[in-house]
């Protein structure tokens, strides 16, 4: 981070971590008020509707989501000049290269398939952990405001993981992904 353009990280902090932040939580919060409006507690396990239930859905629609939107939004931007692409590096043999260089071709057409393929991978990896602390940690039920305050927090994290990720894979890898056309 300390080799990008000052405009560059202002951009992913603003636009991909603060505002992606705000506005999780809040439709987050908002949907799982509407949702269980008329519950007062929510079982933890089961189908179709629990807690597990909907850390599984939002750990699959968030990403598919945000994926769809944040890039076509990002390479547009880049396009036009509104924002300048990461610095050119050597690409790395690690685990994060690895990463941001699979999401970046997954992701450059904004295609609805690249953006299922990448909500389908990303799934395991933000469902299990939440899954694990609701195994341990909940009991049969959760009151509803304790479910919004989960699926809040669940999905402020998501978007946390998930947002700077696909800017970051997009930005790194410009120059693979100069032949997009809108």
């Amino acid at each position: 981070m300390r080799h990008w353009p000052a405009a560059t990280l202002r951009y992913v902090l603003v636009g991909y971590v603060l505002i992606p932040l705000v506005i999780n939580v809040g439709i987050n919060a908002f949907f799982g008020w509407l949702l269980f409006l008329d519950r007062d507690s929510v079982p933890v396990w089961g189908i179709p509707s629990s807690v597990c239930m909907e850390i599984i859905g939002t750990g699959f629609l968030l990403p598919l989501i945000t994926a769809a939107i944040s890039s076509r939004v990002l390479m547009r931007h880049l396009r036009f000049g509104m924002v300048e692409p990461l610095p050119a590096k050597e690409a790395g043999s690690g685990v994060a290269s690895r990463i941001t260089a699979w999401v970046g071709r997954v992701l450059q057409g904004g295609s609805f398939v690249g953006c299922l393929r990448f909500s389908f991978v990303v799934l395991p990896f933000l469902a299990v952990p939440a899954l694990l602390v609701l195994f341990v940690f909940a009991g049969d039920s959760m009151d509803r405001l304790a479910l919004i305050g989960v699926k809040s927090v669940y999905a402020g994290l998501c978007g946390l993981v998930v947002t700077p990720l696909i800017a970051i894979s997009l930005l790194s890898h410009r120059t693979q992904l100069s032949t997009v056309s809108w």
